[in-house]
């Protein structure tokens, strides 16, 4: 395939445009498993290639095709370029964008034990969680366990002389179990997810993740709703890593800044406590968002967007940073070949603090422990509403009552403002993420100790 994106290169390229070509081969394989029963099983391959021409220092053009053949790739690169001319016509704006310096490379993500097993022990997988799950208990009336694999062979040829090929796979499981007891009702969830092979689960085991998540539905069921009010918490790192990407993460990326989100006048100057230091790394071994190029060929290397908490940079492609004065830094990303690339994180995180989450616990004398999550939305200002899906009361400091979830909501920027607490161990988390396109990251997130607001039924 680099042969055939290269003499594209060759026959389609001119001194006043830049092209960038992309092509992919993508292997995904999924099995899901409801109540010990194999629900689905397949294997899904796709291979494209996508093209982007920047025409006249104006506007972009873009195509894809779903196919390598080398006279339909020289058709899409052709059309990019006619439809970069058709923008430029008709547009006002010019953003003048960096050379960027070319770069050849070939690279993988590290993998010790290949996913491509036979289908038996693929299965195997999602039907271990699931019987974990349910053996918990009668109460456990639903399981579904979801394994998924993503292999991922991509190329990347630009006219400024870029020739870089990636291997990256990816491995994620995800656990779905509904506990009830007579009209009570506890849905609760977990999942792990890895880029490298099944080593994942030697430290987290099928049976291990099945079996957390229905003690915790089963458990949940005699709980109550916890006390609403603004009240002083330690967020866990499960619900730490959905706050820090939705509502923190997002205004941090340079399109939503620059066009007026809630960091975008803040450059410099103090947005959150100064135990907080935020950044975002391409390179988190082991994270969902493990890249070492964007899709634009710039290095995915580690960005402080926050440090000791004063604002000191946004995520950015080349556009925006050519705008605001600054490099790239590596959060051009697209979900596949048939997509443009766009800004988004790879692996957020926030540096561990000082404390043990027992020292944490102990400075509270009246509060609650929050746990899990159940999603949640927020806004480019940092507006969130979230689920968690339980909490602990801490009384004089010591952790106490259980509670079922309930919801958090406010602003990003002015809880992060109450953080008084950062704990001293992060945890490597899983995510998704829906901005115009799908995509998988990680967040890397300690516990933090802040003041929120707690209220409404979780779940």
């Amino acid at each position: 395939m680099l042969d055939i994106l290269e003499r594209c290169i060759d026959v389609c390229s001119h001194p006043e445009h830049l092209l960038q070509i992309r092509g992919q081969r993508r292997q995904v394989t999924a099995c899901t498993v409801k109540n010990s029963v194999v629900q689905q099983f397949s294997t899904l391959s796709v291979q494209g290639v996508g093209v982007r021409a920047r025409v006249d220092n104006g506007c972009w053009g873009f195509s894809s095709v779903n196919t390598c053949e080398a006279s339909q790739v020289e058709q899409a690169a052709r059309q990019a370029v006619a439809l970069g001319k058709a923008a430029s016509r008709v547009s006002q704006d010019r953003v003048e964008i960096q050379t960027q310096k070319a770069v050849t490379d070939t690279v993988s993500s590290p993998v010790k034990v290949s996913p491509s097993g036979l289908a038996e022990e693929i299965v195997d997988i999602p039907m271990r969680a699931c019987t974990s799950a349910l053996g918990a208990g009668p109460e456990i009336k639903d399981c579904k366990a979801t394994y998924i694999s993503m292999e991922d062979q991509k190329y990347f040829v630009s006219s400024e002389g870029s020739q870089i090929t990636e291997h990256i796979t990816r491995i994620m499981l995800f656990v779905n179990v509904v506990a009830r007891r007579n009209d009570v009702v506890c849905p609760c969830s977990d999942n792990v997810g890895f880029t490298g092979g099944w080593e994942v689960f030697d430290e987290t085991s099928p049976e291990e993740l099945g079996q957390t998540v229905a003690e915790k539905a089963v458990n949940l069921l005699a709980a109550k709703t916890p006390p609403s009010g603004t009240v002083r918490v330690i967020i866990g790192p499960k619900l730490c890593a959905t706050l820090l990407h939705e509502a923190i993460g997002h205004p941090l990326e340079a399109d939503l800044a620059m066009a007026g989100g809630g960091f975008g006048t803040q450059l410099n100057r103090p947005v959150c406590s100064e135990l907080v230091t935020i950044y975002d790394d391409g390179h988190v071994p082991g994270g969902l968002g493990y890249f070492f190029y964007d899709d634009e060929g710039t290095p995915c290397t580690r960005t402080t967007l926050i440090d000791c908490g004063v604002l000191k940079s946004f995520m950015h492609d080349r556009e925006s940073a050519s705008a605001a004065g600054v490099l790239p830094t590596g959060n051009a990303h697209a979900w596949d070949y048939s997509v443009e690339p766009l800004i988004r994180q790879t692996n957020i995180g926030i540096e561990p603090g000082e404390y043990t989450v027992e020292e944490m616990i102990e400075d509270v004398s009246d509060g609650l422990f929050l746990e899990g999550t159940f999603g949640g939305q927020a806004d480019s200002n940092a507006d969130f509403t979230f689920g968690f899906q339980s909490a602990r009361a801490i009384e004089k400091g010591e952790l106490t009552e259980e509670f079922r979830g309930a919801n958090v909501a406010g602003n990003a920027i002015d809880v992060f403002k109450t953080i008084d607490a950062v704990s001293n161990t992060s945890v490597l988390r899983p995510g998704a993420c829906g901005k115009h396109q799908f995509a998988v990251q990680g967040r890397v997130v300690p516990a933090i100790r802040c003041h929120i607001m707690v209220g409404g039924h979780g779940g």
